[in-house]
């Protein structure tokens, strides 16, 4: 009788363990990712969605892998903090995650996040929202964050994504609005950053590359020199101005949809490198002021201006400040932008701003990229596809640079 009992429990425990591993099994494929064969074990490229993702990248941030052969962390708590939190998994991971969502989820955030070392945050077939707060990766490297929408709601003197002094990253079909600071600032020795079908909506300062708040305009200039940023097929609707700005360093800026901005569009200043080519600015005159009131009405003023303002002419954003320091410092360097200026498209009442200045200082990209002739098609897809909740769209050939070999 006492082997019978036996036997009876070693059976159940063994029934247990298979309905266990079936469930979490189910959990990968409810998480999003969807097919029999994307049931993977852990995050390596023998997993159709890693690979799937991963064969995406392109741009400086080209590198990124994030929580590649590492282990799957599946989120299971939409509260702020405590196990099973979108906090809990990429604040205290030691080794690479692959953080995936086991339902939609809408997460109330009391404070910024700050996500570990290789880490992907894979919202990919979830809507994923974080409300008021957003994520800082700071002093990290090896991150990929792709398919999540940041709501500030303008509740917060917060960012949406701070990298600071971070490498190897790449943010992917993100939704960006209403923080009281930038959506994303990138600084501080930040370098290899791709930015990548992105939604930016509803937001005033968007966006810098480099922010410069010392007297000495190039007191860290070794440091913020080494700044690469790619900023491809990324949407900007209604917002006021910094689409972006930037300052020292280098990026790449190509095949962006910039429509109805407020106040300006780009900003390039003290010997900022820049490639900026097949970009479609799009504005109008004559609009209904829809600025939220979060940010004040002032820049209504400036609708009738703003398309003649694509950017602001090279240098101008910093000009004053560099010629009363430069009393003081004696700069070696320019209040103007090396600007390499190709292919952009101008509909409405826009109006082209930015010219060639000393384009042999702007590095050739040393990748390839899908870049595309900018027209209506690319603009509709654009608006389709950029944003945590954009359509997928289908991979385009990518153009290689003389001397650039196709990554594998």
């Amino acid at each position: 009788m006492k082997r019978l009992e036996w036997y009876r429990r070693h059976l159940a425990w063994r029934q247990a363990g298979v309905l266990l591993a079936v469930c979490i099994a189910g959990l990968f494929v409810v998480s999003g990712w969807g097919r029999d064969s994307d049931v993977c074990a852990r995050p390596t490229l023998e997993c159709p969605a890693v690979v799937e993702l991963l064969k995406q990248r392109e741009g400086y941030g080209r590198s990124a892998t994030g929580g590649l052969d590492g282990k799957f962390v599946i989120v299971t708590s939409s509260a702020d903090s405590g196990p099973g939190t979108l906090r809990d998994a990429v604040e205290r991971a030691r080794q690479p995650v692959w953080v995936t969502f086991a339902s939609d989820m809408t997460i109330e955030l009391q404070s910024q996040i700050g996500v570990a070392p290789n880490v992907t945050i894979d919202g990919r077939n979830r809507s994923i929202t974080l409300h008021d707060w957003g994520l800082t990766l700071a002093n990290t490297r090896n991150i990929i964050v792709t398919h999540v929408e940041i709501d500030g709601r303008f509740r917060q003197d917060s960012q949406a994504v701070n990298v600071v002094a971070a490498r190897d990253i790449w943010l992917d079909h993100l939704s960006l609005a209403r923080t009281q600071d930038r959506l994303i600032n990138v600084k501080t020795g930040s370098t290899d950053v791709t930015l990548s079908w992105i939604r930016f909506e509803d937001h005033n300062k968007v966006m810098l590359f480099n922010n410069l708040v010392s007297e000495n305009l190039f007191e860290f200039y070794n440091r913020d020199s080494q700044l690469r940023v790619s900023l491809h097929h990324s949407y900007f609707l209604n917002t006021v101005q910094r689409n972006p700005r930037a300052q020292i360093g280098t990026s790449h800026i190509y095949n962006n949809l910039l429509e109805n901005w407020d106040f300006y569009g780009m900003s390039f200043s003290l010997e900022h490198r820049s490639l900026i080519e097949g970009n479609i600015f799009s504005n109008t005159a004559k609009r209904p002021c829809t600025i939220p009131k979060e940010i004040g009405e002032i820049y209504c003023k400036s609708i009738s201006t703003a398309p003649a303002a694509t950017a602001l002419p090279n240098g101008a954003a910093d000009r004053e400040e560099y010629e009363r320091s430069n009393v003081k410092y004696h700069y070696a360097q320019d209040w103007r932008a090396f600007l390499k200026v190709s292919d952009n498209l101008y509909w409405g009442d826009a109006k082209a701003v930015l010219t060639d200045f000393r384009p042999e200082n702007v590095p050739v990209p040393p990748y390839c990229y899908s870049y595309e002739r900018p027209d209506s098609m690319l603009a509709d897809r654009i608006r389709a596809g950029a944003g945590s909740r954009g359509k997928p769209t289908a991979a385009r050939p990518r153009t290689c640079p003389p001397g650039v070999s196709a990554m594998p």
